[in-house]
């Protein structure tokens, strides 16, 4: 599977920076299968703030390889599980939601989406919103050109903080009474500010909340 070149510019960009963080180890990223993304009627983008490499001895990453080898291949931790949840329910107009999804659709599901992150130099758990702030100030161009090439129908920012997602797209988001999410349209595709995939909220709970959010989404379209 074939990385965009857009990856080399930042990756050279990130090598002549004085960024925090930015000469640690570079994480490719994209969409994971093309002719499956590209067959979806909704293509979904999924948008983090930085990979969180993980120790020695949990999981061993293999150099040079990113998200497009690791998750052809299978899905792993509870970060990709949920990502693949989520998707399935996008692009099937979130059937209510099982606790025991089989595998193979979890799997197809997160085969057929793309992913970035913001910064792609790997980070921690624990993200510094500055720091990411001003990884997207920097390379917001960038950014955007490999958002605008993976083509997105709808799009899922997983930063919590709406600040984020309206720095990289230039929009201003909406938010419920809850206030659980954030929603809104970039050009014309739908934008949800959501919660990291790693959050210990209750599956179904997520799971519902993105529905009720992109319901918000269509109802901006057909006003």
């Amino acid at each position: 599977m074939a990385y965009s070149p857009i990856l080399d510019e930042i990756k050279k960009f990130y090598s002549e920076s004085k960024l925090v963080g930015s000469t640690n180890y570079f994480v490719r990223d994209g969409i994971i299968n093309e002719p499956l993304y590209r067959h979806q009627k909704k293509r979904v983008l999924f948008v983090a703030k930085e990979h969180n490499i993980i120790p020695k001895g949990q999981y061993q990453e293999r150099p040079d390889d990113g998200y497009v080898e690791w998750w052809n291949e299978h899905v792993h931790l509870q970060f990709s599980h949920r990502i693949a949840e989520w998707a399935f329910g996008i692009q099937n107009g979130f059937p209510s939601f099982s606790h025991t999804l089989d595998y193979q659709l979890k799997h197809e599901a997160l085969k057929s989406i793309a992913f970035i992150n913001v910064k792609k130099s790997g980070g921690s758990s624990i993200s510094d919103m500055d720091v990411i702030s001003e990884y997207i100030e920097q390379t917001r161009d960038l950014l955007l050109r490999q958002i605008l090439e993976i083509d997105p129908t709808h799009i899922v920012t997983c930063f919590r903080s709406d600040r984020l997602a309206e720095q990289l797209l230039n929009i201003t988001l909406q938010r419920p009474s809850h206030g659980a999410f954030g929603y809104g349209m970039w050009k014309e595709t739908q934008v949800v500010n959501f919660f990291h995939p790693s959050s210990r909220k209750n599956k179904k709970f997520l799971y519902d909340q993105l529905a009720e959010a992109f319901n918000l989404c269509n109802q901006i379209i057909y006003c």
